[in-house]
């Protein structure tokens, strides 16, 4: 044999003897994806392109297919973004755009367009997420007024258009309003849906019943609602609150609206995008070790593959 092919064929055992690369798969549903929130880790590691990198490679390694970058004020610079998105290539990872401003807030629209630009510049499915509600419910207002409505419906619906002309989706997340309205009393999520036709959804599971939003929801009603919006709810946050009106968790349990029912949903709905969100620490191997706690939980109800 002569020394080339020898070299030929001692790589080719050297790459089979090599171990599989882990891959993270819903046990019933292989066509969904499970990522997640770099907010889990935000206080034990801020922003960077190191600490991001660090991040992409964490979730490639440990079989992730995507993450969603958390960048509240979209601060990070397109030289920044490309640098990560050759990371995020390299590493097979596809990358959901994280905002977490209120659409209300004086100064969104400016974030949008940092925040669409960004997005633009990353591997994946294009999607643009900013959460909905945040500070502008009172002890006696506990929805939007119908001028607030308004105003939102227009936003929300005018950024999703603007998505769409670049082949993408803009998406808002469920947070403190009342998941459901109560016209004319108050409104909703389910009022602020009725009211546009492009923007979409990231449901989080948790939010519904978490200690700040103003009116707890039933879980079987959230389940009911969920199937009529069709195509547009786009995303799921896998997040954990013990109890009706208790706090984020730092690591995935059983919820009032159990993941497994919402992951059955997500599978008839053709929504393919779930990803962990979890109560953030200062403690960076805390961060990591709570990962691995939430994937074993999921393996042990059987929503992912053991």
């Amino acid at each position: 044999m002569s020394s080339f092919f020898m070299v030929l064929f001692i790589l080719f055992i050297a790459c089979s003897n090599q171990p599989s690369k882990k891959k993270l798969e819903y046990k019933n549903y292989p066509n969904l994806q499970i990522g997640f929130s770099t907010q889990n880790f935000l206080k034990a590691m801020p922003n960077s392109v190191a600490n991001l990198t660090e991040l992409i490679e964490y979730a490639s390694k440990e079989g992730y297919q995507f993450i969603e970058i958390r960048d509240e004020l979209a601060k990070l610079t397109a030289s920044e973004c490309e640098a990560l998105a050759e990371v995020a290539k390299k590493n097979k990872v596809d990358v959901i755009y994280e905002l977490h401003k209120n659409p209300l807030d004086t100064g969104f629209f400016k974030v949008f367009e940092r925040g669409l630009a960004n997005t633009l510049l990353f591997p994946g499915p294009g999607i643009l997420r900013t959460v909905l509600s945040r500070v502008e419910f009172d002890t006696v207002m506990k929805g939007w007024t119908k001028a607030e409505l308004n105003q939102l419906t227009k936003m929300t619906d005018s950024c999703a258009t603007i998505a769409r002309s670049k082949n993408m989706r803009f998406i808002v997340e469920n947070f403190n309003e009342p998941f459901l309205g109560n016209d004319p009393i108050y409104f909703g999520l389910s009022d602020m849906f009725a009211g546009t036709k492009l923007t979409g959804l990231q449901f989080d599971l948790g939010n519904p019943f978490r200690k700040p939003v103003m009116a707890k929801a039933d879980p079987e009603k959230v389940l009911e609602y969920l199937p009529s919006l069709g195509n547009r709810w786009v995303t799921t946050h896998l997040k954990t609150v013990l109890v009706m009106g208790g706090d984020m968790q730092a690591v995935l349990s059983e919820n009032p609206l159990p993941i497994e029912k919402v992951v059955d949903l997500m599978a008839k709905q053709n929504v393919i995008y779930g990803a962990l969100e979890l109560a953030a620490l200062p403690d960076k191997q805390q961060c990591y070790d709570n990962h691995a706690a939430s994937i074993k939980f999921l393996k042990d109800i059987g929503v992912l593959k053991n």
